[in-house]
């Protein structure tokens, strides 16, 4: 029998997270870089620098890899000989991930209730945990940070038990491949299968911080993998996914449960394990590789030059300066019911650009936190009044609907992409940071940016 302290688990989570969010795991970084180095796509392979970029600016500034540092999912594997003593463990990680995430300044994105009260926690807690009891006298923790991004586009389906594997590797693959931008690609994929509908969810979220698989598992993930390279949008090829991982189990004789866990390319998890006279951490840090900039042919337009921006075609690349907004889902809300009360606005819309984003809190003496840009398909239902009523531009990740496509050509209008997941390479860009309306809502604040060089792709003109 072992005895084990809460303290010991808290200090243990704390670390955990803060290495989950800042230092990018040895195998991940490996697995991009060699894809870097191989790949013969120019998109995907100004892409993956700009993840190796953004990995190497994060560890060495203390940085948030990603602005949306995600709700923390903990994986508990607690030794039967274990005894736990102190206060009750679940209120210790739920401790140790606020005291983490308000001593690094990372963004706090969790909500009281997810329908009835949205109001931020302003901890990001509570946090998800996963216990099971097993064999031995230590406790292995895992921590795993899940952003919204990807996890949106997570998906569970029963299927039927009959189906045969071929058909459900198609399947499997033309979901995966549905998730487009939004999940920030290239991607890592966890499958679970089997148990039932919410076990099987958990099975792929397990997946990503797995390191054994059986021999049919590996294969079974190859093949998703290899039919999604044939199907991959043309700018990714065979980068689009860089990891599929399979865990399978049992199931009613009815029953065919498959959870579909997207994660972006960062795949953010730690592990230790914690033993009565201390812990053992597992994060590896990888031997940073220097990439320098190459493209010199990007044209730098001012912000306030309307009549540039306007003649922009789609496809071109453009390095923005000057004076944007940031706003997103609630502050778009706002801005509307004020327009349909026919309210002044606390900003001025015509000919400015808006930036869908949520920074993490600036550190003391930084201008700002990790930024980087989040699904913009989220404010559709919004941004087709704010068009209406001037705006020039938006920045984003992802694709838009048929109706706000139509309204961007309508009014002469533009829709920047930014490459999602490389929030620390992109806080680089920003001179100057200001709440300027919606205080209240944190992270979905008004902000007013003086950006330099802040690079975008022209997606919809």
């Amino acid at each position: 029998m072992s005895e084990i302290s809460t303290r010991l688990i808290k200090k243990a989570v704390y670390n955990l997270c803060f290495d989950a969010n800042i230092c990018i795991n040895k195998e991940v970084y490996s697995r991009i870089l060699k894809e870097y180095l191989l790949s013969e796509k120019i998109e995907a392979k100004e892409i993956l620098k700009a993840i190796l970029q953004n990995a190497k600016i994060a560890y060495e500034k203390k940085l948030p890899l990603c602005q949306d540092t995600g709700q923390v999912i903990v994986f508990l594997k607690i030794g039967q000989k274990v005894k736990i003593k102190g206060e009750f463990i679940n209120k210790a990680i739920n401790e140790a991930v606020e005291k983490c995430y308000i001593d690094n300044c990372f963004r706090k994105s969790v909500v009281e209730n997810s329908l009835f009260d949205r109001k931020n926690t302003k901890t990001n807690t509570p946090v998800v945990i996963h216990t099971e009891y097993v064999n031995g006298d230590d406790i292995k923790i895992s921590v795993l940070i899940k952003g919204a991004g990807s996890e949106n586009k997570s998906v569970l389906k029963m299927f039927l038990p009959t189906i045969q594997e071929e058909e459900l590797v198609h399947q499997i693959g033309d979901i995966i491949l549905e998730t487009g931008e939004n999940a920030c690609p290239p991607m890592f994929i966890g499958i679970g299968i089997g148990y039932t509908a919410e076990k099987s969810s958990i099975m792929a979220k397990e997946a990503f911080i797995k390191d054994k698989f059986t021999k049919e598992e590996l294969e079974f993930s190859e093949k998703v993998k290899k039919y999604i390279e044939k199907k991959a949008p043309e700018k990714y090829g065979s980068t689009y996914v860089l990891d599929i991982r399979t865990i399978t189990g049992a199931t009613h004789i009815a029953c065919l449960p498959v959870s579909i866990s997207i994660n972006c390319h960062s795949k953010r998890y730690s592990h230790c394990v914690v033993k009565e006279d201390g812990v053992i951490y597992q994060h590896k840090k990888p031997d940073f590789v220097d990439i320098q900039d190459t493209d010199n042919d990007i044209n730098e337009i001012k912000t306030e030059d309307t009549k540039a921006i306007r003649n922009l075609k789609s496809g071109q690349k453009v390095l923005l300066t000057g004076h944007i907004y940031v706003a997103r889902d609630m502050a778009h809300k706002r801005l509307c019911e004020l327009l349909k009360e026919k309210k002044p606005l606390p900003v001025e819309l015509r000919d400015k650009i808006i930036f869908y984003a949520g920074p993490c809190p600036a550190k003391k003496g930084e201008i700002s936190g990790s930024i980087g840009p989040t699904t913009a398909s989220r404010m559709d239902k919004y941004a087709v009044e704010l068009y209406k009523n001037g705006l020039l531009a938006t920045i984003g990740k992802g694709s838009r609907s048929k109706e706000i496509i139509e309204v961007i050509k309508n009014t002469s209008s533009k829709y920047f992409t930014a490459i999602g997941g490389v929030a620390a390479l992109l806080s680089r860009h920003i001179k100057k940071s200001e709440i300027i309306a919606f205080e209240d809502l944190g992270a979905e604040a008004i902000y007013e940016l003086y950006v330099e060089k802040l690079p975008v792709i022209t997606q919809i003109s």
